[in-house]
């Protein structure tokens, strides 16, 4: 995957193949993220929220002295809306040099993937977004999500001056 940018509009990042991911839930659909850009899985904690963010970004989190935005992934993947609840996880991820928290149903689960089991979006449908492939197991599969098309260029400069408000 395209490392230290934000994809232009159209543009696709072609996601290395993972060999482990952690597993999360949003309405019961698992979706996958490469283990590599998961820092941590913590439990919801209060969020602040952010005027002036994407209407998907819930607000802030103060996470070891780090104020980090945190994402409604329910909203972002056009899932029903439900409040936050506190058994809900926040995943703290680090992508495109951008720390972030992802709000998920639960996320407890490292899986290996299986050798061949991977296949690019751009293989199944092209221009899919927020998704760069899927991987299958015996017993299902897995989408996996793109971290680095999470925010659009507009999106992310939106952001960036939000949170130099706060500093």
């Amino acid at each position: 995957m395209s490392q230290g940018r934000i994809p232009p509009t159209g543009e696709r990042c072609t996601m290395i193949k993972p060999k482990r991911i952690l597993v999360f839930t949003l309405d019961g659909q698992n979706y996958g993220l490469a283990l590599d850009t998961v820092e941590r899985v913590v439990r919801m904690v209060e969020i602040t929220p952010l005027p002036g963010a994407p209407a998907f970004i819930r607000g802030v989190i103060n996470f070891q002295g780090e104020i980090i935005p945190v994402f409604d992934l329910r909203q972002r993947f056009g899932c029903a809306e439900r409040p936050v609840e506190l058994d809900d996880q926040l995943i703290i991820t680090t992508a495109a040099k951008r720390k972030r928290a992802l709000i998920a149903d639960t996320a407890d689960e490292v899986r290996e993937c299986p050798e061949g089991s991977f296949t690019e979006t751009a293989g199944i449908l092209p221009d899919l977004p927020l998704l760069s492939g899927v991987t299958k197991f015996p017993d299902g599969l897995i989408l996996l999500h793109d971290l680095a098309s999470l925010l659009s260029p507009r999106e992310a400069q939106t952001l960036d001056v939000t949170l130099e408000q706060l500093s």
